[in-house]
């Protein structure tokens, strides 16, 4: 995977096999803009460091440390340090483990919240080494790994239950703000090509403009224009690499009306001008 691939909000990817619904990724410098999909995942630090927000919540993910993001949950990945950024993604449908009529399952209801975040000590790294040996597996697929991997992830929840590692329930007022936050991003990534104001924003989410713009910061860590900067650029990525468009053509067709803008905002997000993106990383070269 390369730095600047695209996420859409709702994934459309099959992880796995139907009969094996899990796949681990090992990407580097990669960065996740708002996303969700169907399966849960364990996101593993290999080097460097990441800002991870799973709903409305948000943490630095570092060097040798795991994060938790269950099913159907916004999540989004980003870093400062791109060339030294490594990481395991471990994405797999609950169904690998439960079935809908299997008394276990309940441990991956909305009844219980496990911990997002599991750092270094001596209770959390037991998550955590688990996560790097259910890693090696799935790389090595030595005979029988299907029954490791699934003996992993029975020990790697067992653990968590048995050591508090979970809340139980979830707040409304933070399912509410979950809920507006989703509305928002579905409209920017459905509308980011065309013009959008903070007003059209605050309208979507319910909330007046000056609110809506602490709430949106709050829970992304990004103004709404950075944000919608920020995908139009990722957008311009994807053109740049797998169109023959001009760089005047693809500013315009990713929702940027002036040229020197783009170019401008384009290298404050990818260090790059387009021209010399294109150059480096289109596919028609």
């Amino acid at each position: 995977m390369n730095i600047y691939e695209l996420y859409e909000l709702k994934e459309n990817v099959h992880h796995g096999t139907k009969d094996f619904p899990i796949e681990v990724y090992y990407a580097t410098g990669l960065m996740a803009s708002y996303h969700w999909h169907e399966e849960c995942e364990f996101i593993y630090i290999e080097s460097g460091s990441a800002t991870i927000r799973i709903g409305v919540e948000s943490f630095e993910l570092k060097e040798g440390e795991c994060a938790y993001v269950k099913a159907d949950t916004l999540h989004s990945i980003s870093t400062e340090n791109h060339n030294n950024f490594c990481f395991y993604a471990v994405v797999f449908h609950p169904s690998l483990i439960f079935t809908d009529f299997d008394i276990c399952s309940k441990y991956l209801s909305s009844k219980y919240i496990i911990n997002s975040h599991f750092s270094s000590n001596p209770i959390e790294d037991k998550v955590i080494e688990a996560i790097k040996l259910l890693c090696n597996t799935y790389k090595s697929k030595s005979f029988a790994y299907e029954l490791k991997i699934k003996s992993y992830l029975y020990s790697i929840f067992s653990y968590i239950f048995e050591h508090n590692l979970f809340q139980k329930g979830a707040s409304s007022e933070n399912t509410k703000a979950i809920d507006k936050l989703e509305k928002v991003i579905k409209y920017i990534h459905s509308n980011c090509h065309s013009y959008i104001t903070v007003e059209d924003l605050a309208k979507v989410s319910g909330y007046s403009i000056s609110h809506f713009s602490r709430f949106f910061k709050a829970l992304t860590g990004k103004s709404p224009i950075e944000y919608i900067n920020r995908q139009r650029v990722y957008s311009a990525c994807e053109r740049l690499k797998h169109t023959d468009l001009s760089v005047l053509d693809v500013g315009l067709e990713c929702g940027f009306e002036n040229v020197g803008y783009f170019i401008k905002t384009f290298k404050k997000y990818t260090g790059f001008t387009p021209y010399q993106y294109k150059q480096k990383y289109s596919m028609l070269s």
